[in-house]
């Protein structure tokens, strides 16, 4: 059996998750002020998706989420799964790539859904939409 799939069959990912997002809204402003909160995982597709919503700062000109919060977002979304994944040794983003395909209106979420490409000793590679 593959490391990641033991890691999503462990009883307590979930509620994992959940105290890695809140250890993260603890210790960082960036994460305090985005608010996210876990939304699902799916053990069969590998993924944990993340909830953030839209708030009044953070909106454009439109009334939309302004592109650096939405990739702030992602950021978070990645940074707390993987932060899982090194049982709560450090880890950074060394590169982030995005391509926005619709405008996220005020009022509403945005839903981030991470999945690893690969885990190693000492780098993963994550995917999101």
């Amino acid at each position: 059996m593959s490391r990641i799939k033991q890691i999503f069959e462990d009883e307590n990912f979930e509620k994992g998750i959940k105290s890695v997002i809140s250890n993260f809204k603890e210790a960082s402003r960036v994460s305090k002020s985005m608010d996210p909160s876990f939304y699902s995982y799916s053990t069969e597709n590998q993924t944990v998706t993340i909830e953030f919503p839209v708030l009044e700062y953070q909106l454009n000109e439109h009334d939309t989420m302004h592109a650096g919060f939405i990739a702030t977002a992602f950021d978070e979304a990645l940074g707390i799964f993987a932060s899982y994944l090194c049982e709560g040794k450090p880890s950074v983003s060394i590169n982030i790539s995005l391509n926005y395909i619709k405008p996220i209106p005020k009022n509403d979420s945005i839903l981030i859904t991470a999945k690893v490409t690969s885990l190693g000793r000492r780098f993963i590679t994550m995917s999101g939409e």
